[in-house]
């Protein structure tokens, strides 16, 4: 794919845009379709099927102190930056699970109830991060699920590059917006085939984000909590439709990240590996037997969140999310030319 780098120099910040065309795939690929995310790194993503039958984090003030009511997940709604992980505790139950994340905080996942899907960012035992796709946040309490694109936009001024140090990294995709406030980055995430809604709200505290060294992690040790992410949020999408939650495999897993590593070690971006196996060759060398399979591929997203959101407004690979399937595995490895590679294999 060719990649045309454009470097402009304002004031002494460098602003990175990296463009790639689209480009038709032959040889049984559904789709192959160009994904921006931050056009640092500018990569398309593509789908493939078979079927065979701030404030200083010390500074931010508590909204509420030695909780102790009754723990529940609707409780979410009520938690804000800065809470203490003790209110958090006592509100919400202990996580599920506790996942890395690319900004060195830990995910608090609560997935029990996938109807009431959330996790919240802990550092230094307070809250620097929230995500939920089933419930609003408190964060920001004008922006709710099921609102459109043109209302948060009309509403608000949303951010035309997102700045690490003294680089600014261009936005300019439509799956997702970016509100600056004076606490925090809110992301909006949006549905392109449900009129735009929104479907996510992400809010991280601007101290966090803004002592960010570079906009990719480096931190091998999350890899497997990207992977994990990716796979509850795949499994929300599917449980808010009416369709089967899919079980971790382990060895659709080992085989998707061996295509990524592939990917990245041997810096090609496709289905097809320069050894001319395609995903099905790999599954049955990797010993899977199944009667249907699809594979998904993404690179230079920043987290295993805008990985998804990429993947979901693309026809092709949402087709694979929401398909037919029994298991899953994603692989995912950092590094590269694309600086992050994902890759998402479904069988039954």
């Amino acid at each position: 794919m060719k990649k045309f780098f454009t470097i402009v120099v304002i004031l002494g910040l460098m602003i990175f845009m990296f463009r790639s065309p689209i480009r038709n795939i032959t040889g049984g690929l559904i789709d192959f379709v160009q994904v921006k995310v931050f056009d640092k790194i500018n990569i398309a993503d593509n789908s493939y099927d078979e079927d065979s039958t701030i404030q200083n984090e010390d500074e931010l003030d508590e909204s509420v102190s030695n909780y102790s009511g009754t723990s529940s997940y609707d409780n979410y709604q009520t938690i804000k930056l800065g809470e203490s992980e003790q209110n958090v505790i006592a509100k919400m139950g202990e996580p599920n699970k506790k996942e890395g994340s690319e900004y060195g905080f830990e995910w608090y996942v609560y997935n029990q109830d996938l109807n009431k899907f959330c996790m919240i960012g802990i550092s230094n035992k307070k809250v620097v991060g929230l995500f939920s796709d089933t419930m609003n946040s408190a964060e920001c309490s004008d922006i709710k699920l099921g609102d459109t694109e043109n209302q948060v936009k009309k509403n608000h001024k949303t951010l035309d590059y997102r700045q690490i140090k003294n680089t600014r990294y261009i936005l300019n995709e439509n799956y997702y917006s970016i509100i600056k406030t004076d606490s925090s980055y809110i992301t909006v995430f949006y549905d392109s085939f449900e009129n735009n809604q929104v479907v996510g709200i992400q809010a991280i505290s601007k101290q966090t984000e803004e002592s960010m060294d570079g906009i990719y992690t480096t931190d091998s040790s999350v890899t497997t909590g990207f992977e994990n992410v990716n796979r509850y949020l795949i499994n929300v999408e599917r449980s808010k439709r009416g369709l089967n939650t899919l079980s971790y495999d382990e060895d659709a897993t080992l085989c998707a990240r061996a295509h990524s590593k592939d990917m990245r070690d041997n810096d090609f971006f496709s289905h097809t590996n320069l050894k001319h196996q395609n995903p099905f060759d790999r599954m049955i060398a990797q010993g899977i037997s199944y009667q249907g399979a699809a594979e998904n591929i993404a690179a230079g997203q920043t987290s295993a969140i805008f990985a998804h959101y990429a993947l979901m407004n693309s026809e092709g690979h949402r087709v694979n999310i929401l398909g037919d399937y029994k298991y899953i595995g994603v692989g995912v490895v950092f590094g590269g030319s694309s600086s992050m590679y994902l890759t998402q294999n479904f069988y039954r």
